[in-house]
């Protein structure tokens, strides 16, 4: 049989669904206000950077902020530059990533398998919940993602064709070794230390020593040199110790210990693939199992080894670590959502159990709804239950119909019943993060406070007491005097102490003489100032916070 005009038909429509996914993914990064905490932080620092000029040492509400290097901080200025001081275009960094490691996924599945392959393993890796998250939040770790899968991407493209074209193989491990300086320069030491240990452990498993003699080691880390440390060079000039708080304390102690308070146990992080991977868990799971073998003889390349490895060392170091959070194994899945897309035997067993899951997880959201509902709930909790009951049960209609639909399709093509799973994966996700998130964004953001509260005087001292919501300095435009708080902001403070007050008392004797000024307050703390009488009129409230003014 004929199997090339079925796969032409399978590569259109992969295509068509991901242009699709891909107008709407761009289409509703600004449906919502930026988020606490780490929204508002990525988006103020390049926000500060193009109002000052400075874009050596990073600054947060001022204050020197060198937690990270500064490579998404620059791009994401080139966006607020080009399309405004929103929130569309501080995400857009973070999403553009997803979407060009999604490409450079599809380049190895053409190249060492098949272009359906390479689709497949794209929208596989589109529509998993934690990669669709993750692609419409402003972090650094898509960003990061993205590099990482680029290194990894050209060093097998380097090595396919190392006995062919060694032009070409020398052109893929430059980029790879462009794409590690840029991720070491977008979250630190991470970026060439994960490469690395994939390259001794795939060489070691593999017994591919001829891939050490096509890294093109002398040009390749002159490239790495010359792409990283001029910065790290300028930063310790103009800050000196700056050095020591990137390396020591934000890599070996936050690796090493429970510093900064994330510690989790061990088995977190299979967790969070468990979840992230949906609805794909059963290709992910087989990917994960069974990819350590190999693909072709002991001493030639193994692409499909690369990816395991790849994947299984990552998700194994961060799961060493002391410190924990979610999003550090994204990375994880670009390469096992490839690794999934193998077609075989296996593959109509997976998918059906995808659908099948998929109808599970949308009948237990529905459970979930009505059991949570029947609890005695006030406050805070009512409001957020009845203001996600319709999208949470729309959510669970959609995957209960996505998945029973590709179950009762079980005749048909492989590749059309994928394509339904991938779609309402995608879709449900999607929806959750940029939908849903938006109807209680009162929650999470300073933005509805701020649009609640009206136009906030020029010039006029604003405070934040006893807290800092980080989105307040983008929505407010304009800095903040923080009052008894440290946090994040501690090394900042410890340059300047004056940027910051340490007391209440200091607070109250700067606010009672002011002629104009306002505070963002914790309620407890709001009521105990009143009690004192010191002199506040509320402009706007909500779950956590007061926003007073002086006058």
């Amino acid at each position: 049989m004929n199997r090339d005009p079925e796969a032409r038909h399978e590569i259109r429509a992969w295509t068509l669904l991901l242009l699709a996914g891909g107008l709407v993914w761009f289409a509703v990064l600004g449906v919502r206000p930026l988020f606490n905490p780490d929204e508002g932080r990525y988006a103020q620092i390049p926000a500060e950077m193009l109002a000052s000029g400075d874009y050596t040492v990073p600054h947060l509400d001022g204050l020197v902020y060198l937690e990270k290097p500064p490579l998404q901080y620059w791009a994401t200025a080139l966006a607020l530059a080009a399309f405004g001081h929103n929130a569309w275009a501080a995400r857009l960094v973070a999403a553009t990533s997803a979407v060009i490691a999604l490409v450079f996924l599809f380049l190895l599945g053409r190249r060492a398998w098949d272009a359906e392959r390479g689709l497949t393993g794209a929208a596989m890796a589109a529509s998993m919940l934690l990669y669709v998250f993750m692609g419409q939040l402003l972090t650094l770790d898509m960003m990061l993602s993205c590099w990482l899968t680029i290194a990894s991407v050209a060093f097998c493209l380097a090595q396919l064709e190392r006995d062919l074209a060694p032009a070409r193989t020398r052109r893929w491990m430059l980029v790879c070794w462009g794409a590690m300086a840029a991720a070491t320069l977008t979250k630190g030491l991470v970026g060439i230390v994960l490469p690395g240990a994939v390259l001794v452990l795939y060489t070691l498993l593999q017994r591919d020593r001829a891939a050490w003699r096509h890294l093109h080691l002398g040009k390749g880390l002159a490239l790495y040199a010359a792409l990283v440390v001029p910065w790290f060079v300028l930063v310790e000039r103009a800050h000196p110790g700056a050095f020591d708080f990137l390396i020591v304390r934000e890599h070996f102690q936050r690796y090493l210990t429970t510093v900064h308070d994330r510690y989790k146990p061990w088995w977190y992080f299979l967790m969070v693939l468990a979840g992230g991977s949906l609805p794909w868990l059963p290709q992910v799971t087989r990917a994960l199992l069974s990819g350590w073998r190999r693909s072709r003889p002991r001493g030639e390349f193994d692409a499909a080894r690369v990816l395991w490895v790849s994947a299984a060392f990552t998700l194994a170091f961060f799961s060493l670590s002391d410190s924990k959070l979610a999003p550090y194994i994204v990375p994880v899945l670009p390469p096992l959502a490839l690794l999934g897309a193998a077609p075989g035997p296996a593959a109509g067993r997976d998918l059906k159990l995808a659908a099948l899951l998929q109808v599970l997880f949308g009948i237990a959201l529905g459970i979930a709804v009505v059991v949570y509902g029947r609890r005695p709930l006030v406050g805070d909790p009512a409001w957020t239950y009845a203001t996600l009951k319709p999208w949470i049960v729309a959510l669970a209609l959609l995957l209960v119909a996505g998945g029973a639909t590709a179950l009762a399709l079980r005749g048909r093509g492989l590749g059309l019943r994928r394509r339904i799973v991938a779609a309402t994966g995608f879709a449900f996700a999607l929806a959750l993060i940029a939908g849903g998130a938006d109807a209680i964004a009162r929650r999470y953001s300073a933005a509805p406070l701020l649009a609640a509260a009206g136009p906030l005087a020029p010039g006029a001292t604003l405070y934040t007491v006893n807290t800092f919501d980080w989105t307040l300095l983008f929505y407010a435009a304009r800095p903040v005097v923080p009052v008894a708080y440290r946090g994040e902001l501690d090394y900042g403070l410890a340059a300047d102490p004056a940027r910051g007050l340490a007391t209440l008392e200091e607070f109250k004797a700067r606010w009672q003489p002011a002629a104009a000024a306002y505070a963002l307050v914790p309620h407890a703390t709001a009521a105990a100032l009143a009690s004192e009488g010191v002199p506040m009129r509320v402009l706007a409230e909500d779950f956590d916070n007061v926003l007073v003014s002086r006058r």
